[in-house]
């Protein structure tokens, strides 16, 4: 089989085949290269099953959900979307549900075990290979001391097999609070976890801007791995309540200046958070990291409803191959995990 890491100039809008060697991000293996690295079984099967998946992922974002960036359309879209995958579900009847969906925003405190985050950052800044999805063909291999680069992302594979990040995943408030928003067909469609470091400029995501290829239906969790106490720490900064706000919806990134009326308006403010918290985030509002002064570590859930085009990327475990302590967990929640587990 041959192996390629083909990484196109996707044109949102457009619809495209995709095949067995195309990756939907920097830094994620294709088909073929997981099949070549043992991460996956290749058969005929396995190969019908992935090309339909990931076509279907593919063209879901990049021609139905990027063919416009309009707040209205999405979300006429995310209401059909709903209609059509939970016809019998209400979403926001919870008080806290319903004020995510009015400022794009929800914050639960301590909602995890401190020492289970460290177990995290422990397996995150450990020596491995590190990518870059803004910059094809970067790869740093060892400790994320040992480089000055902005962004240093985890292998999603070894990530996803992570016990640690498993258990955080397994969280029953973590997954009420998604399926409170989104419903009962809330999936884990991907996730990341990255090191930020010391740059003294702002370095691609770290400008203002929207997140706009992600599913119709989708939330972001984002889980710090060290205290965010001050700017120095790197915060998330948002503007609430611009997920509908049919003004800057451009696919770009943003100035400050080109915002700072807006900022002041909708009360933009950053996000501070201690060992455990962890926050939601819808971030098709208008939103950035901020660039830290010095390393630190973050993990982001994407749960939604439609997949992510990376999804199918997604090496699905046995219920067997997970640690013995989570699997009721997981069985019990098997539809959030469908993506992950099966």
């Amino acid at each position: 089989m041959r192996v390629g890491r083909k990484v196109t100039m996707t044109r949102f809008g457009k619809a495209m085949l995709v095949g067995l060697d195309h990756t939907p991000e920097a830094g994620i293996k294709p088909y073929t290269a997981q099949v070549v690295e043992g991460i996956r079984r290749d058969t005929r099967l396995g190969r019908l099953r992935h090309r339909l998946f990931y076509n279907y992922a593919y063209n879901y974002i990049f021609w139905l959900r990027t063919r416009s960036n309009d707040p209205a359309r999405l979300r006429k879209l995310s209401r059909i979307e709903r209609l059509l995958r939970e016809p019998l579900a209400r979403i926001g009847r919870t008080p806290r549900a319903a004020e995510f969906h009015e400022i794009d925003f929800h914050f639960a405190e301590k909602m995890l075990d401190p020492a289970l985050v460290d177990r995290m950052a422990t397996a995150m800044f450990a020596p491995q290979t590190f990518t870059d999805p803004y910059l094809p063909g970067f790869e740093h291999r060892g400790a994320p001391e040992a480089t000055d680069h902005p962004f240093l992302y985890m292998d999603a594979q070894r990530l996803f097999e992570d016990p640690a990040f498993l258990e955080i995943c397994s969280n029953p408030d973590l997954i009420a609070f998604c399926r409170e928003t989104l419903g009962p067909r809330a999936v884990l469609s991907w996730a990341w976890a990255w090191i930020s470091q010391p740059t003294g400029f702002a370095y691609q995501n770290q400008n203002l801007h929207r997140d706009c290829a992600e599913p119709l239906n989708f939330i972001r969790v984002f889980v710090p791995l060290s205290p965010i106490e001050t700017r120095a720490d790197g915060p998330l900064e948002m503007i609430p309540r611009t997920s509908s706000l049919r003004e800057f919806y451009e696919v770009r990134r943003f100035h400050d200046e080109d915002l700072e009326p807006l900022k002041q308006a909708m009360g933009a403010g950053v996000v501070l958070a201690d060992k455990g918290d962890v926050y939601f985030v819808n971030t098709f509002a208008l939103h950035r990291g901020t660039p830290p002064t010095h390393r630190r570590g973050m993990l982001s859930l994407l749960v939604s409803i439609g997949p992510s085009h990376r999804t199918p990327s997604i090496r699905k475990l046995k219920l067997r191959e997970l640690p013995e302590h989570l699997r009721p967990l997981i069985a019990k929640n098997r539809s959030f995990f469908r993506h992950l587990v099966g």
